[in-house]
């Protein structure tokens, strides 16, 4: 009996592994790209009226890119990416579109470029769940097409005037609005309350915790996730000491998320630091800056100072407040500024920016306030100081606007 169990697991495993070796032969004999490259020349011969094309040898076709350490085989199912008479064929036979610009394949052309450099995915994979991924050990799947506009500043840095990088344009307004820049650095530049956002991105996947965010493990699921709702994503850890996400929640809608997770991937794209650089021949350098604008008043300079620095990420729009501050003194919000002048003088409130100031505890026994007043000084000029204790002080809606606004200033 113990013999004829054996000869039955014996035989179960024989017909398993030729199952598996019959699997195998069929995967190599019809792998998945000849279907699409199959149907891409049956479609082109449609098109095009000539059926010889239906006849064309099916084989895998690369770009091989030196200059960028790449070599992308994304071409062998999408065959009619640079063909313009497959612009109304459904991907992945799709002619890629200009994005607005009647010269971007002119300027993008897919023999010199490949497709990576700019929509991410496994260039050398030849079955669209490598491809495209998330597969493991491979940490640039393919984008969305609603984040591609991001990775424009691999090689762009006049973003403002580019055709087909109009929602990196709203990104940075909204980026600007928010006052992102009052608790971030971006190269260096800004406050250490949250951390350096051109990281973000150039960090592993393994660097972030994915335990409290649904769906695939991926850096713009997380990012995108953390907008949404940064304290569900990083809820902290008491009894280790660690604090909860201090960013506020925005209660940003969905566009606006996806707007600033594609900014997010723009700073990060700025500077490439992954082993395969940007040659310096498809940068294009930014236009020489603009000249700084004259303001009506030095209210009007000292609000432009108030965006600047992003005073309203913690103080709201026009210093209205609302902002949740966790374990703050008396409401658990950031003060709004409107009646600043009724608890500062014009020296005390510009000494304040200037040295930061820490909120106290609601509770004295509970974690520290998340967010806090960073110290401005060496970060302003006394210029711009001044324009923004004068707009600050004019918040109060019992007092009249000060004279001294109609001052008429240049910012520098």
């Amino acid at each position: 009996m113990k013999r004829s169990v054996w000869n039955w697991l014996f035989l179960l495993s024989s017909f398993g592994l030729g199952g598996l070796f019959l699997f195998s032969v069929w995967q190599e004999t019809f792998p998945e790209w000849k279907g699409y490259q199959a149907e891409y020349y049956q479609r082109l011969a449609r098109v095009t009226g000539d059926p010889s094309k239906a006849e064309a040898p099916l084989k895998i076709q690369q770009i091989y890119l030196p200059e960028f350490h790449r070599t992308d085989r994304c071409i062998t199912c999408h065959a009619g990416v640079d063909n313009p008479k497959m612009k109304d064929q459904p991907q992945p036979f799709r002619t890629h579109p200009d994005l607005g610009n009647p010269e971007f394949l002119a300027k993008h052309p897919f023999n010199e470029m490949g497709c990576t450099v700019c929509h991410q995915g496994q260039g050398p994979a030849t079955t669209k769940r490598h491809a495209h991924g998330p597969v493991a050990h491979w940490e640039e799947p393919l984008l969305a097409k609603e984040l591609t506009v991001g990775t424009c500043t691999t090689c762009h840095q006049n973003i403002p005037n580019l055709k087909g990088a109009e929602r990196l344009v709203q990104a940075q307004a909204l980026f600007q609005q928010k006052g992102c820049i009052g608790c971030h650095t971006l190269h260096g530049k800004g406050m250490l309350v949250g951390p350096e956002l051109a990281e973000t991105w150039r960090k592993g996947v393994d660097q972030f915790d994915f335990r409290y965010v649904r769906g695939e493990e991926t850096t713009d699921r997380w990012v995108k996730e953390h907008f949404k709702d940064p304290q569900a994503v990083v809820p902290g850890y008491p009894a280790l000491g660690i604090p909860e996400s201090a960013m506020p929640r925005y209660e940003l809608n969905d566009e606006e998320v996806q707007l600033l997770t594609a900014l997010v991937l723009s700073f990060a794209s700025e500077e490439k630091e992954d082993g395969r650089p940007i040659p310096a021949r498809f940068k294009v350098a930014a236009a020489a800056p603009a000249p700084g604008p004259v303001y009506a008043s030095k209210l009007e300079h000292g609000k432009a100072v108030f965006q600047k620095f992003g005073c309203a990420a913690c103080h709201g729009v026009e210093g209205r407040g609302g902002i949740r501050n966790k374990n703050m003194e008396m409401a658990e919000e950031v003060p709004p500024l409107i009646y600043i002048a009724k608890g500062f003088t014009r020296e005390e409130l510009k000494e304040t920016i200037r040295k930061g100031r820490y909120p106290a505890r609601s509770d004295p026994n509970g974690p520290a306030p998340p967010l806090w007043m960073p110290a401005w000084g060496g970060k302003i000029s006394e210029e711009e100081l001044d324009a923004l204790a004068e707009y600050l002080l004019s918040l109060d809606p019992d007092q009249p606007t000060p004279a001294a606004s109609l001052t008429q200033t240049r910012k520098e």
